[in-house]
C-alpha cells in the first residue's frame, strides 16, 4: 500500500469494529447467493480484505454495511464472470438487487444471527454433536450415521428436529425483541 492508502492504528480499530457487525450480513449474503459454501467463504475473505485495502475510501457518514456489500457485489459479479458457463450463478441484475436487500434487512439479519448463536449455545449432548458434525465438519447424514452407529434416517430426523427447535427458538427471541410497525 501507498501513503495515501495506509491506515492509522484508529482507522484500523474502526475497520475491525465495523468489519464484526457487517461480517455476518455479507456472509449470509454470499450464501444466499452461492451453491458452494467454500467459494462464499473464499470470495467473504476478499472482501475483507478489499474492505481493508480501501477502507481509506469509505465515507463514515454512510453504512458501512452497505459499503462493504458494494464492495462484495463487486466481487461477487467478477466471481459470476469467471463461472459465466455454470447455470448455478445468478445474473448482475439479480445480484445487484440481493446486495440492496441484504442491506435494508441490516438490522434483522443482524438480530436473527445473535439469537441463532444464543439458541445455539442452548443445544447440548447428542443433538449438539450431531449439529456440529452436519454444519461444522460437514458431513453427511450417511457419514454421521456410520460414525454414530444410528442409522441415517434417525440422523436425519434428529437433524430436523433439532433445526426446528431452533427456528422456534430464534423466532421466540426475535418476535420478543420486534417492535410493532406502523400501518
Amino acid at each position: 500500500m501507498d501513503d495515501a492508502s495506509t491506515i492509522s492504528t484508529a482507522q484500523a480499530r474502526q475497520l475491525s469494529i465495523l468489519w464484526t457487525k457487517a461480517h455476518p450480513i455479507v456472509s449470509t449474503y454470499f450464501r444466499a447467493s452461492l451453491c458452494d459454501f467454500h467459494q462464499a467463504e473464499d470470495l467473504l475473505q476478499e472482501t475483507a480484505a478489499a474492505a481493508a485495502e480501501n477502507f481509506t475510501n469509505y465515507d463514515p457518514s454512510r453504512s458501512f454495511t452497505a459499503w462493504v456489500l458494494g464492495v462484495a457485489r463487486h466481487k461477487l459479479l467478477q466471481h459470476h464472470r469467471t463461472h459465466a458457463k455454470d447455470r448455478h450463478v445468478f445474473d448482475d441484475d439479480a445480484i445487484l438487487k440481493l446486495a440492496d436487500v441484504y442491506a435494508d434487512m441490516e438490522s434483522e439479519i443482524s438480530a436473527m444471527h445473535t439469537a441463532l448463536e444464543s439458541c445455539i449455545e442452548r443445544v447440548e449432548g447428542r443433538p449438539r454433536k450431531l449439529l456440529e458434525m452436519r454444519y461444522v465438519r460437514e458431513l453427511t447424514p450417511r457419514k454421521i450415521a456410520t460414525m454414530t452407529g444410528m442409522n441415517s434416517n434417525a440422523v436425519s430426523v434428529m437433524l430436523h428436529r433439532v433445526r426446528r427447535a431452533l427456528r422456534d427458538c430464534i423466532e421466540r427471541q426475535t418476535s420478543a425483541q420486534a417492535k410493532p410497525r406502523p400501518l
